[in-house]
């Protein structure tokens, strides 16, 4: 039986695990699971239960991906069909709705997840906590190796093409493992392998999934040992039995125990995980599941674009958009129609004419009888090629709709700008604020739901790995938390630091106006050490440039202790020249100087 501590034989799947399995093991079932047939009957009576629910979803899907994204859906999720290279966009003659979802797709990954930038830093949960150098030191660090695990993963392929998904389905669960090679691995299934259910806070904390995997990556993955005979049986004949495949079923979702047998109480793991996962084959009933295990955090986040009341599933951009583009699709295809009439008209001819050579092709020749006036070759009709401005247009209005569906107009609004150019830096940002607000609601679920919840995973992840330095004592007990700094967050932000870039230049000119007329200062009213790192803080300043507040007091001291010789030697100083001046004056009696010393008390007596 697999073990139940919270480990997989997956996190460490590879070639080299694959090596290292036998070729055959002694003729008996897989490790007999505990409670197995129960939990067996349990998980798919809910996998069928999940597919029902999730029915009208599905069919919607199907239209989705017949128009804009065929490649990630699973219409029925069948082993050995062997036609995953059969051509799926025979639907689509007008791409304009797939190019605007990648361009909507590659918008959101590099303006909220960007591999080329800072997207997120640590910080306090409570505001008026003061964290001191080594807290804050530690965080910097924290981070640095956080995206150093991001970027040596698969993390950042895998949210391009999870944000695909969702602008188009409006849903999209990231499975996140530990890895033995890469510290974390993210698995995205498609649409219509998986199956989701919500909790009573309306999240998803449930999903089920079908899979097909072939013999040799079952045995890598689970590796040999805790597969049923028919697997193993296929792996000892090798050859062509390594490529047949299984519909591999996989259930995550809360850990709670299950009802057995004579109402007998059955726990799936341990109480002390929150969740718990199970892998088996669909319909091959054995005396053991693949793998079972608890995870002490959620291990699956789903992205939806939006949500309604207690759904699963998420709405997208491209359900907006679909009656746009199958509107498009008719048109373009009336519009070629149209096209080949006015070039390749259907032909009238005269009955002699039923077996003799006809052609329109340029150059050819139709022999005809034109006695009694008649046309004996001629088209049916006439098209009017003057109507065809008329379609064009319309296709473009439609087009241009399905543009704004998926933001393009915000995403390209440099390319794409029409109409007076913008003036200045503000006129600019407020620009796109007003288009960057039409996303807020999907930003803040994203963070919500999937980012913040991912990260905290990611870091227990590296925790448990002995990836993080030690906590400094500052930080224990105190709740930390994320704070995205996104291209798309700083964007929204930004009108505050151009309004305090036009403060601070109206306030440098009353400055000077103020100095130059005798009049207090104004800039007295302002705390510039406050506003400086406000302004840094929302221009995505880098923290670690500025000095900390020790540093800072540190350095005013020795300022000060600087001002204060220097006050001391300019006091001083004239005493010392005047005394270097008398030192060094003559005594001699032709002068003034010398006779007054000679004639006063304690001059030399004169000679």
């Amino acid at each position: 039986m697999p073990p139940l501590d919270g480990s997989a034989a997956y996190e460490a799947m590879s070639p080299s695990l694959l090596a290292q399995q036998p070729l055959t093991l002694p003729n008996q079932d897989a490790n007999p699971g505990k409670d197995w047939g129960e939990i067996y009957g349990y998980l798919e009576a809910r996998l069928s239960s999940l597919k029902n629910w999730r029915y009208s979803w599905w069919s919607f899907w199907a239209t989705l991906a017949l128009y804009i994204l065929p490649e990630r859906y699973r219409w029925l999720v069948t082993a050995n069909t062997m036609d995953r290279g059969r051509q799926l966009n025979d639907a689509i003659v007008d791409g304009t709705a797939t190019q605007a979802m990648e361009i909507c797709a590659s918008g959101l990954w590099t303006g909220l997840t960007s591999p080329s930038r800072p997207w997120v830093k640590m910080g306090i949960a409570l505001p008026w906590i003061e964290i001191d150098a080594d807290g804050k030191a530690w965080m910097e660090d924290t981070e640095q190796r956080l995206y150093a695990v991001l970027a040596g993963s698969n993390f950042y392929p895998e949210m391009a093409q999870s944000f695909r998904d969702v602008a188009t389905f409006g849903t999209s669960p990231i499975i996140v493992y530990e890895d033995a090679e890469d510290v974390i691995r993210l698995y995205l299934p498609c649409a219509g392998e998986y199956y989701l259910a919500v909790g009573s806070r309306l999240t998803v904390d449930t999903q089920y999934r079908e899979f097909t995997y072939t013999v040799q990556q079952i045995v890598e993955m689970f590796t040999l040992e805790n597969c049923p005979p028919e697997i193993r049986q296929a792996w000892a004949n090798g050859g062509a039995s390594l490529d047949q495949e299984f519909v591999v079923a996989h259930a995550i979702e809360p850990n709670f125990a299950i009802q057995g047998k004579f109402g007998k109480k059955v726990t799936v793991v341990p109480g002390s995980f929150p969740f718990r996962e199970v892998y088996w084959i669909r319909g091959l009933r054995s005396n053991s599941e693949l793998s079972r295990r608890g995870f002490s955090e959620k291990p699956v986040f789903v992205s939806r674009w939006s949500k309604v009341s207690n759904d699963p599933y998420g709405r997208s951009p491209g359900m907006k958009a679909i009656g746009d583009t199958k509107q498009l699709q008719l048109e373009t295809r009336r519009k070629a129609e149209f096209i080949e009439k006015l070039v390749r008209p259907p032909m009238l001819a005269d009955p002699e004419l039923k077996n003799e050579p006809s052609s329109i092709i340029p150059g050819n020749v139709t022999y005809v009888n034109t006695a009694n006036g008649k046309k004996g070759f001629a088209p049916a009709f006439e098209v009017n090629a003057a109507a065809l401005g008329p379609m064009i247009q319309d296709l473009d209005k439609i087009e241009a709709r399905i543009k704004e569906w998926f933001f393009v107009p915000l995403f390209m609004a440099i390319t794409q700008m029409e109409g007076v150019q913008p003036r200045n830096e503000l006129e600019l940002t407020k620009r796109d604020l007003e288009r960057l607000q039409v996303l807020g609601p999907f930003i803040n679920l994203f963070e919500s739901e999937v980012a913040a919840p991912m990260l905290q995973r990611i870091l227990a992840i590296m925790q448990r790995r002995k990836l993080l330095k030690p906590m400094p004592p500052s930080l224990k007990g105190v709740p930390l938390k994320f704070e995205f700094i996104s291209i798309m967050r700083m964007a929204q932000r930004s009108t505050e630091s151009v309004a305090m870039k036009d403060v601070f230049a109206v306030a440098g000119s009353l400055s000077e106006a103020a100095k130059a007329a005798g009049l207090p200062d104004p800039i007295r009213t302002m705390n510039l050490d406050k506003s400086l790192k406000h302004y840094a803080e929302v221009s995505t300043f880098p923290a670690d440039c500025f000095y900390t507040a020790e540093e800072v007091q540190q350095h005013d001291q020795e300022r000060a202790q600087v001002s204060k010789g220097q006050q001391m030697l300019q006091t001083t100083l004239p005493a010392v020249t005047a005394a270097k001046t008398l030192s060094q004056a003559s005594l001699s009696p032709d002068n003034a100087l010398g006779a007054i010393i000679g004639s006063g008390g304690g001059g030399a007596p004169q000679q």
